[in-house]
């Protein structure tokens, strides 16, 4: 066994020094843009500390854009899903993944691991612990030096000439920002949030929540809980349910069978990551629509966590057609049968609609869709796909009608409802760093080339002489 806080010192001194051959952080070259009192105008506005957003931060300084902000509406240490709403042990991805390294080996996971634990230790690990990868995610800022602001959160934007006013809710106090560029790495309920089924639409909050929610499962020691839906998020909720003292778990899966595989798996590889985005529309559309259609089986770590309890039951082919309160209780109808309990989870997963997005809603009547680009063929028709937002190719929102909302292209999404247009490059560990690289490569053209009548001049200006005169006689 390593001296962990040792190991770690040195892998450190190792990410300084490569840092030092890199020129890293190199001047920054992005001209400055100002307010009309005078004051600076940020250059990228990050939204979302988590992973996708810290990568997204690092990249940017190593390319010269250095004027840039970064919020996040957590406390410090809780960014991301990994210690809130995240309820597997580990991770779905494996070990060997890199993580959001940005090209860099000393910033994965695994030199992290092995600065601190020996090669015995490495090759025993299964899947990574959450936890611990979250510990590895605090230290990414940490090292980095990633000046993420907690406790901020968005609430609206408004285009202002050629800036975007951010109206933002800072520890309770309204205050304003001016940005040139902004960056939505926000996670999954990003889109329009959550999806709550319309036979739960009328049931009192009290009975119910989503699994994007923080759920007491304190409370639920003793009741008798239904979890809705056969995925991941429904699977792990279910399992620290009964962990926690649940006095009966019921699994109501629509399916009539339990999936058993996660198609997306067969995508992570860099050919898929990097050429998504270039396929025509109908076979992007094609990909998706097979995939979400064959249904995501949960992990067999977290259904296994699930056979060891006797209290725990399956029920397969009970789509939920009703949900009513009784008292303090629920009763919950599928047509054929009905049944009785104390508490509903919904792993009902995470809606795309624009209009429910708060911060989108404004201006989503201008915001090109799927379904304005793209009509499918009757056999793989599907609302949903259509209301995915068709983006340009560095993440930037497009507008409908051409000349109706031009401010549009400065916003960024960096988050899962790129899927549709970009794969799963802004939302999940094996593609962030190719999606990073792809954000970053646009907005640092779009900077060069908003100022290219600035760099002439600078270029007209450049005089600083090579030979001094007395190189010659």
């Amino acid at each position: 066994m390593k001296n962990k806080k040792n190991g770690l010192l040195d892998l450190e001194d190792n990410i300084r020094c490569d840092f030092e051959y890199l020129n890293f952080p190199p001047d920054n070259w992005v001209k400055p843009k100002l307010l009309e009192n005078g004051s600076p105008v940020t250059d990228v506005t990050i939204v979302g500390g988590g992973m996708c957003g810290m990568a997204a931060s690092f990249g940017l300084k190593r390319e010269g854009i250095r004027n840039i902000r970064i919020f996040d509406r957590q406390p410090e240490s809780f960014e991301g899903p990994w210690l809130t709403t995240a309820r597997m042990k580990t991770l779905r991805s494996p070990k060997h993944l890199t993580g959001p390294n940005m090209g860099l080996p000393n910033l994965t996971f695994q030199a992290w691991y092995r600065a601190q634990w020996d090669t015995d230790s490495w090759e025993a690990l299964g899947h990574i612990p959450r936890e611990m990868w979250m510990e590895y995610l605090r230290w990414y800022r940490q090292v980095l030096e990633i000046p993420v602001e907690n406790g901020v959160a968005l609430e609206r934007i408004e285009p202002e000439g050629d800036i975007l006013k951010l109206f933002l809710l800072k520890n309770g106090q309204k205050e304003e920002h001016f940005t040139r560029k902004l960056v939505l790495a926000t996670g999954r309920a990003a889109f329009g949030g959550t999806r709550l089924p319309a036979a739960f639409q009328d049931l009192p909050e009290n009975l119910y929540a989503h699994t994007e929610d923080k759920i007491d499962f304190e409370a639920l020691k003793g009741k008798k809980v239904f979890v809705i839906g056969g995925a991941a998020s429904a699977v792990d909720s279910a399992a620290v349910a009964l962990e926690t003292g649940a006095a009966e778990v019921h699994l109501m899966v629509r399916a009539k069978e339990i999936p058993r595989l996660n198609k997306f798996k067969s995508t992570v590889y860099s050919g898929f990551f990097r050429g998504f985005k270039n396929l025509d529309e109908e076979t992007r559309w094609r990909l998706l629509h097979h995939g979400f259609g064959c249904k995501i089986a949960a992990p067999r770590a977290s259904m296994l966590r699930l056979k060891q309890y006797e209290n725990f039951h399956i029920h397969l082919d009970s789509p939920i057609a009703k949900a009513r309160a009784d008292g303090d209780s629920l009763e919950l109808s599928t047509g054929t049968q009905s049944y009785q309990g104390d508490f509903v989870i919904l792993g009902t997963g995470y809606a795309i609609n624009i209009a429910d997005q708060p911060e989108l809603a404004p201006f989503s009547k201008d915001v090109l869709l799927w379904r304005d680009r793209f009509t499918p063929p009757a056999d793989i028709a599907d609302e949903e796909l259509g209301n995915f937002p068709f983006l340009g190719p560095g993440f930037e929102l497009l507008e409908k009608t051409p000349g109706q909302a031009s401010y549009l292209d400065r916003i960024h999404l960096f988050n899962a409802a790129t899927t549709m247009t970009h794969s799963a490059v802004s939302s999940d560990i094996p593609g962030v760093n190719i999606g990073a690289e792809r954000l970053i490569d646009t907005l640092a053209k779009k900077f060069f080339a908003e100022a290219a009548p600035e760099h002439l001049q600078d270029f007209y200006d450049y005089d600083e002489p090579e030979l001094l005169g007395d190189e010659w006689n």
